[in-house]
């Protein structure tokens, strides 16, 4: 999260900055950076929560604390998080900008439909001043009193009122607004919302200019008709927001009127994009470090208790969405150090062992978390085909997947095959064209022998049940070997019968 708000911050910086060096430029120039800035700052949260991220190495910054012990196994007692405090008064907040956007939207929905005239012009007595409002189908809501005017003044009404229509601003203030509902603690969200909406004014104000209308008389009318609006989701052609530095524009000859080109919307999106890829896929471990930075070591061991050197372990923050790695020593030892407070996911690989993974891990800032891999050996998957001649008919039992076998290194030594037993396919079911298939488990002893052998497959005509146990049981191995001893270890074996 913390990073997130960061990524907000540094966008509406730089939009301000660009806006800022844009001053010369048209007010439509100027609308475009802001709303790139907002769509930015949509995109952020769930491009880094989709991509994967990289963690960047800073200086530590340096805290006096007391390095606290945690096991994965031991319950975490319950305590304060004043995270949750402010977790629940940001979503009490969005969610009342929420059904305030909500209830403004009906309104006006209420107040569309109410109206009439000639879509997209329509005229209400429900409203004080021309306004534009609606996404997909916006409409042009006139008062009562427009039969009044003159018809310079209903042209320069009409004239900026299109030009929103024309511009898709009510599709991105509706953006806007859900932005600021989302981000309504952030300062930096008001005031760039503030900045897009002004420069939205500015630039249809411009856009009724170019038609050829005097701006003196336009000015005149924009001042006449000048009222506070309080709605959300609709754009009122004249309020007493912005209205003096409205007039100074429109007044001044020397103001830049131009639209924005495509080559200014496509160097906007450059621009964004360029700066969006390292906000949404960098990690600075700084940004959580000034609240105290944790470590997590541990050993990696097998099942008889001896160390496993060179394993290769990730630590992944699941609140941050980022991964770090690192390699265990000879002597089995690994450690992760200046990590931030979060949850975290350890896993330990070794080639002939299975992956170790401890999840949900809570590390406090500050702190030391100790987290001891016990890898357990790898099992022998196998599968045997048992051929006969006849006609298939049916299938009996549908056929199981299996896993890949797993690549054998290290210290396990495989365990190998030196007896095997072909089961014999029933007669009754080969003469009757019935194909199955049995996928039997066992425990291979100290001593190579199949035992407790259990089917894994619901469902297994019985008759192959017992062909293939009949079988298994006759088979021997030469046993695993774990740093020289032998061990135990399950092997999955499929048999599937089949008929030529």
């Amino acid at each position: 999260m913390a990073s997130i708000l960061a990524g907000i911050t540094i966008v509406f910086a730089v939009a301000w900055c660009a806006a800022w060096l844009l001053r010369r430029a048209s007010a439509a120039a100027r609308h475009v950076v802001w709303t790139c800035a907002f769509a930015a700052v949509l995109l952020l949260p769930p491009l880094r929560w989709r991509l994967p991220h990289r963690a960047l190495a800073s200086a530590p910054v340096a805290i006096i604390s007391t390095a606290v012990v945690v096991t994965p196994a031991r319950a975490q007692s319950p305590s304060f998080d004043p995270t949750n405090v402010l977790l629940g008064l940001w979503a009490a907040g969005t969610v009342v900008l929420m059904l305030r956007l909500l209830g403004n939207a009906f309104h006006l929905r209420t107040i569309v439909r109410s109206a009439r005239g000639n879509r997209p012009i329509l005229v209400t007595p429900r409203v004080g001043g021309p306004l534009v409002t609606g996404v997909l189908r916006p409409v042009i809501l006139l008062p009562d009193t427009s039969a009044e005017w003159s018809l310079a003044r209903r042209r320069a009404v009409l004239a900026h009122e299109a030009a929103h229509i024309r511009r898709y601003d009510t599709a991105t203030l509706l953006a806007v607004q859900f932005t600021t509902a989302l981000y309504w603690f952030h300062p930096l969200c008001w005031f760039a919302a503030a900045r897009l909406r002004a420069e939205s004014e500015l630039a249809c104000d411009d856009a009724a200019l170019r038609i050829g209308l005097k701006p003196s008389g336009y000015a005149g009318h924009l001042l006449d008709l000048a009222r506070k609006f309080n709605t959300q989701l609709a754009i009122p052609m004249a309020t007493t927001i912005h209205l003096e530095s409205r007039v100074k524009s429109i007044l001044d000859p020397k103001t830049n009127r131009r639209f924005a080109a495509r080559t200014v919307w496509s160097a906007a999106i450059v621009l964004t994009a360029a700066l969006l890829a390292p906000l949404a896929t960098l990690t600075l471990r700084a940004q959580q470090a000034a609240a105290g930075t944790a470590s997590i070591t541990g050993t990696v061991s097998d099942p008889t208790g001896a160390r496993v050197p060179r394993a290769s372990l990730t630590a992944t923050n699941t609140d941050v969405t980022y991964e770090v790695s690192a390699v265990a020593d000879q002597a089995g030892v690994y450690s992760f150090h200046n990590l931030p407070g979060g949850h975290y996911t350890i896993e330990a690989s070794v080639p002939g062992f299975a992956k170790f993974s401890a999840a949900n891990l809570a590390l406090v800032n500050g702190g030391t978390m100790q987290v001891d891999a016990a890898l357990a050996v790898g099992k022998i998957t196998m599968t045997t085909a048992v051929a006969a001649p006849g006609p298939a008919k049916h299938q009996a039992v549908a056929a199981s997947g299996t896993a890949k076998p797993l690549r054998i290194g290290g210290n396990v030594q495989a365990a190998k095959l030196i007896q095997r037993v072909d089961p014999a396919y029933p007669a009754d079911l080969q003469a009757q064209g019935i194909e199955g298939t049995v996928v039997l488990q066992a425990v291979i002893s100290k001593d190579g022998i199949p035992q407790g052998l259990t089917v894994q497959n619901q469902g297994a005509n019985q008759e192959f049940v017992n062909a293939a146990m009949a079988a298994f049981s006759q088979w021997r191995f030469q046993p695993t070997l774990l740093n020289g001893e032998p061990v135990e270890i399950l092997a999955t074996n499929q048999f599937d019968f089949k008929l030529k």
